[in-house]
């Protein structure tokens, strides 16, 4: 036997077209955050496009993931991430797209498509993937959690799904209909358990399931946890393959590449998942059809029963958590049961040998970026500085790169100091930021101080949205007080803040910024908070600090008077940071 199973053999015929299993190509996927490639540190959220590549033989089959949150059609093209995929695609590489969800969101200008313009932003995919001689495959968005689906027909609906469909229609390229399958997976094979779909398949976790989350999180309509992405994975496959079959739209050429594409697939196995017991009535994972090597989860959250360990159909045990992640499937059908006080005792079930395979990567991701991170001080990363209301605050002492100079040269400044930006309408200073969380509504706080009589209004771009920001004069240098933006969009990833000054004046002096979700941090601090470890916020212990000579002086020794806007700060850390 091969090494490597494969679906055909070498210069076998699939739907009259013959193929040789020599054929190697890249896939290019681009998309938004439910696409995206994930950080370790944010497991288990996981975009399709993060492990579409455990699908695909690793032997002929490279797949890298350029998809990145919170943009739409229209914004990946405007910040130049098209035109970066495009000029590294090569003739017979492919091109997966899947937009929809951004550019639905009427709420944020910055990112929202009209519908009529939708299908034109589509087609420029599909425009430059042909330029290249790449094969283009266009994909409808998954459904949001919840019975409606927003993105056919009805409505207030954004019909991304027909439009897209439409596209592909007039262009005869593969459509692979994501949005109708996993409707119908989650309204009809799973209809009857909605927490299933919620917890299992979502990314809404509970306290203390996952050490990335030991606060849990809130956050099952749009995101997803691994398993939901690799069934997403899964249905893009056999949408691929029914496309295959039972599309007769597709030109000649195309017909020819998908048929290349599918021959790439690798084999899937059944996955059986049970328990012991014959009356159990709590979650358990569903049955799984993924190819050998793919990352597995085996979960149950009982109600009211003892769970005891997870075994396989030998009845070796494998975990006695009822959340056992880590691991990968094998080359072979397989059964796993959860056995549970006073169920029956383990049999062995009989099964064949496991193939022999290759066990090759799954997607790399890539995203453009032309600052590059450097590891910061611990004096820089504010560990510990948060609150429950503000609980992920960003020292603006030494931005990566800025127009202006770092000081702490007035009082009443927090951490190392702040950034006086140049007398200029062109100051610019940028912080490269990384979050471990998504928020579709967070706030953020900036802490600053300048006198005068005018404003020195910034514009402030955090991760894809821009907002016009008013600061006005604080009576002194020595004088700070806070400005607000509201319903920013956050995503799971690496972004930038950047302040862009909008008056001759350049701007005020900013001595932090804060965001109302946790984990939140300066890039270049990843290192000290590894150290550190997950923190809990409840956990947080506040350290007073000293007095001396009538103010309150921070951890580093510095003074810090009363601040302005006392209401304003309420919620901000007291002890290293602020005096009321």
């Amino acid at each position: 036997m091969k090494a490597v199973f494969k679906y055909l053999l070498a210069a076998s015929v699939f739907a009259g077209v013959a193929v040789s299993d020599s054929t190697s190509f890249s896939i290019y996927v681009v998309g938004d955050s439910t696409v995206q490639t994930y950080k370790d540190n944010v497991y288990p959220q996981t975009g399709w496009g993060q492990v579409l590549g455990h699908f695909f033989d690793a032997s002929r089959v490279s797949v890298l993931n350029y998809a990145i949150g919170g943009r739409s059609s229209r914004t990946f093209i405007e910040e130049g991430r098209l035109d970066e995929v495009k000029g590294k695609l090569q003739k017979g590489d492919y091109l997966f797209v899947q937009f929809g969800h951004n550019d639905r969101d009427y709420s944020k200008a910055a990112r929202y498509v009209e519908p009529s313009q939708f299908s034109g932003y589509i087609q420029k995919y599909v425009d430059a993937g042909q330029a290249k001689g790449a094969n283009v495959v266009l994909v409808s968005p998954m459904n949001l959690n919840g019975s409606r689906n927003v993105f056919s027909t009805g409505s207030n609906n954004y019909d991304a799904r027909g439009m897209m469909q439409t596209v592909a229609k007039n262009n005869k390229i593969p459509f692979v209909d994501l949005n109708m399958k996993s409707y119908n997976t989650y309204n009809t094979t799973y209809k009857s358990m909605p927490d299933y779909v919620t917890r299992y398949l979502y990314k809404k976790l509970e306290k203390g399931e996952y050490p990335n989350f030991p606060d849990g999180v809130n956050d099952g309509t749009t995101h997803f946890q691994e398993m939901g992405s690799m069934g997403h994975a899964q249905m893009i496959c056999e949408e691929l393959e029914d496309n295959l079959k039972s599309n007769t739209n597709l030109s000649a050429d195309a017909k020819t590449a998908l048929t290349t594409l599918v021959s790439a697939i690798k084999k899937r196995y059944t996955i059986k998942v049970k328990t012991n017991l014959s009356n159990y009535n709590g979650l358990i994972t569903q049955m799984q059809y993924f190819p050998a090597g793919s990352p597995m989860t085996l979960r149950v959250t009982p109600n009211g029963q003892t769970f005891e360990k997870w075994v396989d159909d030998d009845c070796n045990e494998l975990s006695k958590d009822m959340i056992y992640y880590g691991f990968k499937t094998k080359a072979r059908d397989i059964t796993y049961t959860a056995m549970f006080k006073g169920g029956a005792a383990c049999t062995p079930t009989a099964h064949g040998s496991e193939d022999s395979y290759e066990d090759g990567p799954g997607s790399s991701s890539s995203s453009s970026g032309e600052i590059e991170a450097k590891e910061l001080a611990e004096d820089l990363c504010s560990l510990d500085a948060g609150t429950d209301a503000w609980p992920s605050v960003i020292e603006t002492y030494e931005p990566e790169i800025a127009d202006g100079f770092s000081e702490a040269n007035h009082e009443g400044y927090t951490g190392k100091g702040f950034f006086n930006f140049d007398n200029s309408a062109y100051s610019k200073a940028t912080f490269l930021v990384t979050s471990d969380q998504s928020a579709e509504h967070a706030r953020v706080l900036i802490r600053y101080s300048f006198a005068g009589s005018a404003n020195r209004n910034m514009k402030v771009t955090v991760d894809n949205g821009t907002y016009d920001v008013e600061f006005k004069p604080t009576a002194s240098w020595d004088v700070w007080d806070t400005v607000y933006i509201d319903d920013v969009w956050v995503d799971a990833l690496d972004f930038k803040v950047t302040f862009q000054s909008a008056t001759s004046d350049g701007g005020p002096n900013i001595d932090m910024i804060a965001f109302d979700m946790k984990d939140v941090y300066r890039t270049g601090c990843k290192t000290a908070r590894e150290k550190q470890g997950p923190v809990s916020i409840a956990s947080k212990k506040m350290v007073p600090a000293p007095r001396k000579n009538g103010f309150t002086v921070n951890a580093l020794g510095q003074k810090v008077q009363n601040v302005r806007n006392q209401s304003d700060l309420r919620n901000l850390p007291k002890g290293n940071y602020f005096r009321y």
